[in-house]
C-alpha cells in the first residue's frame, strides 16, 4: 500500500528584527473579501511551535503574508475559534 504525502508550503515570515522564521498554512478564511490564514510554525519541537495570523494580500500574481491590522486580527481570530469549535463538534 502506497501512502501518498501531502505537500507542505513553506512560508517563510521575517520579524521586526530580520529574523526569519518558516510556517506552513493550517487553514485559511476569508473576511470581507480578504483571505486570512492560520500559520503554524514548523519547529523540531511542536510544543514551543508559534501560531500566527496573516492577511494574504497578493502581488504580481503571488501570495504576500503581511500583518493584519487590529480589527482584522481580532476578525480573524474569531472566524478560526469558531471553526475549531465546529472541528470538535463533528
Amino acid at each position: 500500500m502506497t501512502e501518498e504525502m501531502e505537500e507542505v508550503m513553506v512560508i517563510t515570515i521575517t520579524s521586526p528584527d530580520g529574523e526569519e522564521k518558516d510556517f506552513q498554512e493550517v487553514d485559511a478564511v476569508e473576511i470581507d473579501g480578504k483571505i486570512f490564514s492560520l500559520l503554524l510554525e514548523i519547529c523540531e519541537n511542536e510544543d514551543e511551535a508559534e501560531a500566527i495570523i496573516a492577511r494574504v494580500d497578493e502581488e504580481n500574481g503571488e501570495p504576500v503574508y503581511v500583518e493584519p491590522t487590529e480589527e482584522e486580527f481580532e476578525a480573524a481570530s474569531k472566524a478560526f475559534e469558531e471553526l475549531a469549535a465546529d472541528d470538535e463538534e463533528e
